[in-house]
């Protein structure tokens, strides 16, 4: 998955999941039994190999011979995933319509760069000049991550690159993510993960299998409240109104938008800039035009999900649409930790445009709180697929805003999730 986060954009996020590569099967009903077998490039099997279906709770391990059963969706795409300690993680990408049965993964053992990576990044001590960083990118900063917790640090390294200004993490084997507050252990394999540290912004690949949490009567009600908060915001919600072409019963407004340049505030800014000695009349209209916004936004009328699905090739629904989307959540003011972060972003934007400018502005006030948006692009112009239970293949889509800063570990959900 890769996501960025621009600083000036306040989250810009390219999600390979961008989201991440969390596909799975739609919400079918019934399974159909896969099975196969795990081996190295000798033919050797691997025993204890972990095998599963990436973003849902769905997983085995493989036997003494290498070999596997899992049960899978009866419809629908999914990702069957295999992971070995010392071995690169692979997957499948599979349709369920063509019946997949016997299903066999051959591994290749990991490079010894990056053994070298973790066993360096541990003598210098990475982990603490960068961990919180990372965390950061990588769990996120919403209510859950305080109690979303990285149980096997070790297993993680880094690698900055001090000409590009990168820093790049990897994992020796599965990082294991306990999520206190909504009720989850997630196994994440992690397969890319870079840090660009001019602006903030983050790529990363991600394969997250799920595990149930025990608790009690009272842990278990508090993790469906906060499971059904994270899902109320969550893309997945989206995707599944999207789907089920109810965008506005579940509180969602859709509108197109285009973005043009402010050509006379470029234009001012440079004579400005040569020559700062101007006439009153000539100050006075400088002024006025500096004040204006970069660029000028024009939005469209609300849209219904008939607007931007199509067909895809394999007759699942994709989204597609012309220039971008502005999505916005209506049911729930945004998060108190997202007000917080958009508007120092603002503030900090701001105040460095005041300066460079030479033109004096009153004390900045704090704006209400909004409702949660998002801005959607598409690379190139290429559909992304949909399914009915919320998976998006977001290869193709870029989102800026909202989704870019809450879609982190710390709000994944598994995609079996239904809230009651």
């Amino acid at each position: 998955m890769k996501k960025k986060l621009s600083g000036n954009k306040l989250v810009y996020m390219r999600l390979l999941l961008v989201f991440m590569f969390l596909v799975v099967a739609t919400g079918a009903i019934g399974q159909q039994k896969l099975h196969g077998k795990v081996s190295n490039e000798n033919g050797q099997p691997l025993s204890n190999a972990s095998i599963f279906i990436s973003g849902t709770k769905i997983g085995t391990t493989t036997d003494i011979a290498g070999e596997f059963r899992l049960n899978a969706p009866l419809t629908g795409s999914f990702k069957l995933v295999a992971t070995y300690i010392g071995y690169k993680t692979v997957l499948q990408s599979l349709n369920a319509e063509s019946n997949p049965q016997n299903i066999n993964f051959i591994m290749k053992p990991a490079s010894n760069q990056l053994k070298g990576i973790i066993v360096t990044s541990h003598s210098n001590n990475n982990w603490k000049r960068w961990g919180t960083v990372f965390t950061d990118g990588f769990i996120g900063k919403s209510v859950f991550a305080g109690k979303c917790k990285i149980i096997n640090q070790d297993v993680i390294g880094f690698d900055y690159d001090e000409e590009k200004n990168v820093l790049h993490a990897y994992a020796s084997e599965p990082i294991i993510v306990r999520n206190e507050d909504l009720g989850y252990i997630i196994s994440v394999s992690l397969t890319n993960f870079d840090l660009f540290i001019s602006n903030n912004d983050v790529e990363y690949q991600v394969y997250l299998l799920f595990k149930e949490m025990e608790g009690d009567a009272k842990q278990h009600t508090l993790w469906e409240d906060n499971r059904l908060k994270a899902y109320s915001l969550s893309l997945m919600h989206f995707s599944r109104a999207l789907y089920n072409h109810k965008l506005k019963e579940e509180g969602y407004e859709v509108r197109q938008f285009t973005v043009k340049v402010n050509k006379e505030k470029e234009r001012v800014k440079k004579l400005y800039l040569q020559n700062p000695a101007l006439y009153q009349d000539s100050l006075r209209y400088y002024k006025k035009i500096l004040a204006e916004k970069d660029n000028n936004i024009k939005l469209s009328e609300p849209l219904t999900a008939k607007a931007i699905l199509v067909k895809s090739d394999n007759n699942t629904l994709a989204l597609k649409f012309q220039d971008d989307l502005q999505v916005v959540y209506k049911k729930i003011k945004e998060p108190e930790e997202y007000y917080n972060f958009k508007n120092h972003l603002a503030l900090t934007t701001e105040s460095m445009t005041v300066s460079s400018t030479g033109i004096s502005t009153s004390q900045l006030v704090m704006p209400s709180k909004d409702y949660p948006f998002t801005e959607l692009s598409l690379v190139k112009g290429i559909p992304v697929e949909i399914m009915e239970n919320g998976y998006i293949n977001n290869t193709n889509l870029y989102m800026h805003g909202f989704w870019g800063w809450w879609e982190k570990i710390a709000t994944k959900l598994p995609y079996d999730y239904e809230p009651n």
